[in-house]
């Protein structure tokens, strides 16, 4: 399972957000990331779908090492997030008229959901 959250321009002077994500599996951590992201988003939304895109990024390459160690992942991927508008635009067929300038490559994140390898779940 992972965790993913950004930080909507909360650094001062780039106007960048700062991401994070922290996979888990069998009880404890076995990957982490927090960076700046590489474009300034638009809002709180945009700015957590552009993680979850580096999320399921890092979930499928993840699941592809287990399997090559002979622990493969036949469950989904879940990823929990604090933003409902992102896991509402991710799981939702059509696109929102807010995110439509969103760039192709964030387009990720729902196919492989649709895929079922990955699925994004909310917490508080």
């Amino acid at each position: 399972m992972g965790y993913v959250d950004s930080d909507y321009t909360g650094y001062k002077n780039t106007y960048k957000s700062i991401e994070e994500s922290v996979f888990i599996v069998a009880g404890g951590p076995v990957s982490w990331e927090c960076k700046h992201q590489a474009i300034v988003a638009l809002s709180t939304v945009e700015a957590e779908y552009m993680r979850f895109s580096q999320a399921t990024t890092q979930a499928i390459w993840l699941a592809k090492f287990f399997d090559k160690i002979g622990l493969p992942i036949t469950a989904l991927i879940h990823i929990y997030a604090n933003n409902m508008g992102s896991i509402t635009n991710t799981v939702n067929g059509k696109n929102h008229r807010r995110m439509k300038h969103i760039d192709i490559k964030y387009y990720f994140t729902k196919e492989h959901m649709g895929l079922g390898i990955v699925v994004f779940k909310y917490f508080k």
